[in-house]
C-alpha cells in the first residue's frame, strides 16, 4: 500500500496535470467566447447551451458508466476495456437513437423550437463520447494524467478555430455545433493513440456481471448529477427565454472554467487515489483533509476575485453590450465558492462504493430545484441564482453529515481545513476593496489588471504567514512542475 507521503504527490501530480489540460481548454475556450462574443447574440448562445445540455446528459445515459469500470475493475483490464468498449456503443446507438427522435419534445418543454436541429446534430456526438470514456478510462487508472492534456488541448483548438472561421462565414449557433463534433473527433483520434490500446468489442459474461451493476450504479449518480448541474440552464429555458438562457451560459461559464475546474481536475486524481486506500479508513480521513485544504486554497480566493473584478473581465472579455452577465457572475461566484468545498465529497462516496448516497441527494436536489425556481424567478434571473445557492447549501450539510457517520470527515476537518484560506481570502477581500475605493479608475483594462495584481500579492503574502506549510508546498509545487514542463 502507497504511504501517504507518495499517495498526496500521486494526487498532487495528478491534480497538476488534469489542471493543467482544464486551464488550457478553457484559456482557449475564453478566447474562443472572447471572439465569439462580439459576433453571436444572446440567442446563438442560449441554442448552443440548449444542445449541450441535452448531449450532457445523453453522454450519461449512453456510456454506461464504463470509464470509471475501466478505473475500478482492476482485474483482466484488456478484456474490461474491451467489454466497456462495446457497452458504451450500444448505448450510443440505442440512446442517440431515442433522442434525435424525441428532439421536438425535448425543444418545446424546456427550450426553443430552434433547437430540434442541433439537439439531433449533436446526438450523434454519442458515437464518440463513448469511446472516448473508455480510452481516459484507461489513462486513468494507469494514473497517466502526463497524457490527458495533448487530447484535451487538440479538442479545444480544433473547436476554436472550427467555430470562429464558420462564425464570421455567418453560420451563427451551428459555428458552434460543428467546431464541437469536430473537435470531438480529433480528441477521440488523440486518446486513441495515447492510450496505446488497440480496441476491441467483447461482452464476456463474466466481465459484464462484474461491471455492468458498479457501471450502473454510476450511471444513475451521473444521470442524476448532470441533471443536478444542469437543471438550472432547463429551468431557465423553461421560465424564461432563449436570450436569458444565453446571457447565463456565458457567466456560468466564467464560474465553471476558472472556479469549478479546479475541483474537476482534482477529481480526476482523488477517485483512483482514494480508491486505492478504500479500507484505510485513518488514512483516507487524512488524505480527504490534505486535498480540501488544497482545493479551498484555490477555490476560495478564486471565487472571491471573480467577484470582484467582474465588472471590469466582462467588459474586457466580452464588450460592452454584455454588461447583463456582470451582476450574474458576481452571483454565480458565490454558488462556486460554496459548491467547491463540498464537490469531492462524491469522489469519496464512489472510492468506499457508496455512489448510492449521491443518488439520493442528487434525487432530492432535482425535487427541490423546480419548486425552489417557482418561487426564485420572480426575482428574475439573480434571485434564480440566489435560490440555487440555498439549495446547495442543504445538499452539501446532508452529504457531509454522510460523511461524517460513514468515514468520520466531519465539521472538525471542515474548520481545520478552511480556516487558513478563509482568512486570507478575508484579507484578499479587504485589500482589493481599499484600493478599488481609494483608486479612480478610467480604463476597466487598467482596472482589471491592478485588483488581479493587488488581490494575487495580498493573498499569496497572508496566506505565507498565516499558512506558511500550505504556502510552501504551493511553490514547491510549481517550480517542480515547471521543471517537468522543460523535460522532453
Amino acid at each position: 500500500m502507497l504511504s501517504r507521503q507518495e499517495l498526496n504527490r500521486k494526487i498532487v501530480a495528478g491534480a497538476f496535470w488534469a489542471h493543467l489540460a482544464f486551464v488550457s481548454t478553457k484559456l482557449i475556450a475564453l478566447l474562443n467566447m472572447a471572439v465569439l462574443a462580439r459576433v453571436l447574440g444572446t440567442d446563438d448562445f442560449g441554442l448552443i447551451a440548449a444542445g449541450l445540455t441535452v448531449l450532457a446528459l445523453l453522454e450519461s445515459l449512453s456510456e454506461g458508466g464504463v470509464g470509471a469500470s475501466v478505473v475500478w475493475h482492476r482485474q483482466e483490464p484488456e478484456k474490461t476495456a474491451a467489454v466497456a468498449m462495446a457497452i458504451s456503443l450500444i448505448g450510443a446507438l440505442l440512446i442517440g437513437g431515442a433522442a434525435f427522435l424525441a428532439a421536438p419534445i425535448i425543444s418545446e418543454v424546456f427550450f426553443d423550437h430552434r433547437s430540434v436541429d442541433i439537439i439531433r446534430a449533436l446526438s450523434v456526438c454519442l458515437l464518440l463520447s463513448g469511446p472516448s470514456s473508455v480510452f481516459v478510462g484507461i489513462l486513468q487508472r494507469d494514473l497517466a494524467f502526463r497524457k490527458r492534456i495533448v487530447p484535451e488541448i487538440l479538442k479545444a483548438l480544433t473547436k476554436t478555430m472550427i467555430g470562429i472561421v464558420l462564425a464570421f462565414s455567418g453560420f451563427g449557433a451551428w459555428s458552434l455545433i460543428y467546431g464541437h463534433i469536430v473537435g470531438m473527433v480529433v480528441g477521440l483520434l488523440a486518446l486513441w493513440w495515447l492510450s496505446g490500446w488497440s480496441p476491441r468489442l467483447s461482452l464476456d459474461r463474466k466481465i459484464v456481471s462484474e461491471i455492468l451493476p458498479f457501471g450502473l450504479q454510476l450511471t444513475i449518480v451521473g444521470i442524476l448529477s448532470i441533471l443536478c448541474r444542469n437543471a438550472d440552464y432547463m429551468l431557465i429555458g423553461h421560465f424564461f427565454d432563449v436570450a436569458t438562457l444565453g446571457v447565463y451560459a456565458l457567466a456560468f461559464t466564467l464560474t465553471d472554467q476558472i472556479i469549478l475546474g479546479i475541483c474537476w481536475a482534482a477529481s480526476q486524481a482523488l477517485f483512483p487515489a482514494y480508491g486505492a486506500i478504500q479500507a484505510d479508513l485513518p488514512a483516507l480521513r487524512r488524505s480527504y483533509e490534505d486535498s480540501l485544504v488544497g482545493i479551498a486554497a484555490l477555490t476560495l480566493p478564486a471565487a472571491a476575485g471573480l467577484m470582484i473584478v467582474a465588472d471590469p473581465f466582462v467588459r474586457v472579455l466580452y464588450g460592452e453590450k454584455w454588461t447583463d452577465v456582470i451582476p450574474v457572475v458576481q452571483v454565480l461566484t458565490i454558488y462556486a465558492m460554496l459548491h467547491s468545498i463540498s464537490f469531492n465529497l462524491g469522489d469519496l462516496f464512489k472510492a468506499i462504493g457508496r455512489p448510492s448516497v449521491l443518488t439520493w441527494t442528487n434525487i432530492l436536489s432535482l425535487i427541490l430545484a423546480p419548486m425552489i425556481a417557482i418561487v426564485s424567478t420572480r426575482w428574475g434571473i439573480v434571485g434564480f441564482v440566489i435560490g440555487q445557492i440555498g439549495l446547495t447549501i442543504g445538499i452539501s450539510f446532508l452529504r457531509l453529515k454522510v460523511a461524517e457517520k460513514l468515514v468520520g470527515i466531519g465539521p472538525a476537518i471542515f474548520a481545520r481545513s478552511l480556516k487558513g484560506p478563509l482568512f486570507s481570502t478575508a484579507m484578499m477581500i479587504a485589500a482589493t476593496a481599499g484600493v478599488e475605493h481609494l483608486a479612480h479608475f478610467q480604463s476597466p483594462t487598467i482596472k482589471l489588471v491592478v485588483l488581479v495584481v493587488v488581490g494575487f500579492v495580498s493573498y499569496g503574502l497572508v496566506l505565507s504567514i498565516t499558512s506558511p506549510s500550505l504556502f510552501s508546498a504551493f511553490t514547491a509545487l510549481t517550480r517542480a512542475k515547471r521543471q517537468q514542463l522543460l523535460l522532453p
